[in-house]
């Protein structure tokens, strides 16, 4: 399952992160183990989630992963 499978509201665990944005998912704090909450998605392609004290919007293609 990759994030962006993940409903608005639920919390996931990161298990991994792959792709071409590993080195940027892992320099904002999405790291195996942390705890990600999916906030809000659009079907415009763009959700937001709560890492580590602070929200941020992810491309489809980043949580794809």
């Amino acid at each position: 399952m990759t994030l962006f499978d993940g409903s608005a509201g639920e919390t996931y665990k990161i298990l991994s992160i792959c792709g071409t944005v590993r080195l940027r998912l892992s320099e904002l704090g999405f790291n195996p183990g942390c705890c990600i909450k999916v906030v809000n998605k659009h079907y415009n392609d763009i959700m937001v989630v709560n890492c580590r004290d602070y929200q941020i919007a992810l491309r489809k293609e980043e949580a794809m992963c």
